[in-house]
């Protein structure tokens, strides 16, 4: 799957190529050989890419061979952005000499700097050949494997990169009424003689149980049942020292730099003080009974208020049993119909304000609305590719016929509706929304700095800054973004991921991005080229050593402490927030 971002790798190193072949400086030093071996391995290369994608789930020899290609490919990539370093500030040398220099060719600096200079173009040299050895390789291996130049029949949508639906910021429920109510109800039933009730929304990922605790939380807090309303996602790591943190942090956000957990509590205490709150436990996997006892004992110590409430959402129905304190207070979230799932395709495809849609293709798409199995994710992602093809029923019919959408699993058939859709993307569009995988799940992504993190990774070429607005746009068109936040002119200013959609793009990435979701002790960290550090994943540091981080492309270490010496040559983003440094030597640049 991550092959689908590799290809943009390869095409990365080729164009780069192709600019360097015919450079005044390059023939100067003898590369244009070299380069034209690049150019002819990388092409070949690229071409079998398709069906080696195809082929790595059934032979495990092409699945290696993408590995390899993968490592080589950056390494590749980097090597020619070196060249192409080198090779601009020869030039700017140039022209600084010419005219400015008095022409002494036998004084000393200029003696050091032509053999400087002779170093560098045979080190340079060695580097081109070495990558192109181990290209070659790999093209003579693609051949042993009799991997075939294809083309895949897949019609591409045609994406317009100016156009956001209604239905897409605001993103309207259907089908939830009664599963708000009931929610609401539940919460106005809180038992006023315990100090916690707990709610739990049981359901498959995809389900809408976020939504539903977002609407039914958002009802209740109109209608004053309670003081204070406290959000946290928990995801996988569920961790009470973090939970009592994030919720003072969000009464207080002086507060959240505390890590001693008894002034936590303390803190916490005096701002509960007298105060009714629901607390939302959003996305729990711990079936660990032990923890949630630890945390309850820790929310009953703090607030010695009667008829709090705790909405948890999970997907796992021992999740629930451990953490409630009544079955009545559990709500089982059900599959969508068939019609309500068209109805989210049609809006998220159209628009509210769409003239009526040919009986024909009517037909069609109701036949794919089945295939959501009632799941609105499924729906939204698949009406936001559907968009793309406008009212092409060629397009609609290969979608419905599609044999990815089959799948009798429902959570399988969710993961296939996003790979198709991910497919579907052009490929301008794929690296930029498997960059997203870097950030934890649930975060809060600003708009204005995903946009220029792109810019630094080189995914937008040589476009400005609007450019990649509109590629934000048609990832958000999509549903690949959500839970939109706009400004007071109506801008978008953040999204989040939905943690399915999130967990597509750390498949696609799993061997260069290195995140608290996918960091895992057996790890093969030499081959990250993006590292996300915060206090929760601290100990990745530890692993990571100088060699490993000189391949780093993106950096984020944020609130913890960091002592250590790292040369970072390939660095194109860093982000140092809450950093705190104790003995750090970070260079940028040989």
């Amino acid at each position: 799957m991550a092959d689908n971002v590799l290809s943009f790798v390869v095409d990365a190193a080729l164009s780069r190529v192709v600019s360097l072949i015919t450079d005044e400086i390059m023939l100067a030093w003898n590369l244009k050989d070299d380069l034209k071996g690049l150019r002819e391995s990388l092409t070949m290369i690229r071409a079998v890419l398709l069906d080696a994608e195809e082929q790595q789930t059934k032979r495990e020899p092409v699945r290696l061979w993408l590995k390899k290609l993968r490592e080589v490919a950056y390494e590749a990539e980097d090597v020619l952005d070196e060249l192409a370093y080198e090779n601009l500030r020869r030039k700017v040398e140039m022209q600084e000499q010419s005219g400015s220099e008095v022409n002494n060719f036998f004084s000393f600096s200029k003696g050091t700097r032509y053999v400087k200079k002779a170093a560098l173009h045979v080190k340079m040299a060695h580097k081109v050949k070495n990558i192109n050895e181990l290209l070659n390789k790999i093209k003579n291996e693609a051949m042993g494997y009799g991997l075939q130049v294809v083309t895949k029949d897949r019609i591409m949508p045609q994406i317009d990169l100016d156009r956001v639906t209604d239905s897409v910021l605001d993103d309207p429920v259907v089908g939830r009424e009664a599963d708000v109510s009931k929610i609401v109800n539940l919460l106005n039933c809180s038992n006023d003689q315990q100090v916690l009730t707990i709610v739990s929304i049981v359901g498959m990922g995809g389900l809408g149980k976020t939504t539903l605790a977002k609407l039914g939380c958002q009802e209740v807090m109109e209608k004053k049942f309670f003081d204070l309303k406290i959000w946290v996602c928990v995801s996988d790591n569920f961790d009470d020292q973090r939970i009592l943190g994030e919720m003072l942090q969000t009464l207080n956000a002086n507060m959240g730099g505390l890590t001693n957990k008894d002034a936590v509590l303390q803190e916490l205490e005096k701002a509960l003080e007298g105060k009714k709150f629901l607390l939302v436990l959003d996305d729990v996997w711990n079936e660990v009974s032990k923890r949630w006892d630890d945390l309850k004992t820790r929310l009953v110590r703090v607030s010695r208020n009667t008829g709090n409430a705790i909405v948890v959402t999970t997907r796992s129905e021992q999740v629930a049993s451990i953490m409630e304190t009544s079955t009545h207070y559990r709500h089982t979230l059900n599959l969508l119909s068939d019609d309500e799932c068209w109805s989210i395709m049609k809006e998220r495809a159209f628009g509210n304000g769409e003239a009526s849609i040919p009986l024909d293709l009517e037909c069609i798409g109701k036949e794919i609305a089945k295939k959501c199995r009632g799941v609105p994710l499924a729906a939204k992602v698949l009406g936001g590719t559907m968009g793309g093809f406008e009212r092409d029923k060629e397009a609609w019919l290969s979608i419905m016929n599609s044999n990815v959408l089959n799948s009798s699993d429902n959570k399988d058939n969710v993961e296939s509706v996003l790979k198709l859709s991910f497919d579907h993307l052009p490929p301008f569009l794929k690296p930029c929304f498997a960059y997203c995988s870097i950030f934890p799940k649930d975060f809060d992504i600003a708009k204005k700095e995903l946009v220029q993190l792109w810019m630094a990774e080189g995914f937008l070429g040589s476009s400005i800054q609007d450019e990649g607005n509109k590629y934000f746009n048609a990832l958000l068109q999509n549903s690949f973004f959500q839970d939109v936040l706009r400004d007071e002119f109506e801008n978008i200013i953040r999204c989040k991921m939905h943690d399915l959609v999130h967990d597509l793009a750390l498949s696609l990435t799993k061997s260069e991005t290195l995140t608290l979701e996918n960091c895992t002790a057996g790890d093969e960290i030499s081959s990250t080229r993006r590292l996300y550090v915060d206090r929760q994943n601290a100990t990745t540091l530890i692993a990571f050593s100088k060699r490993d981080a000189k391949k780093l492309r993106s950096l984020f270490i944020k609130e913890i402490v960091f002592d250590g010496s790292w040369k970072l040559k390939r660095l194109r983003t860093l982000n140092l927030e809450g950093l705190i440094l104790k003995s750090c030597h970070l260079q940028l640049a040989s």
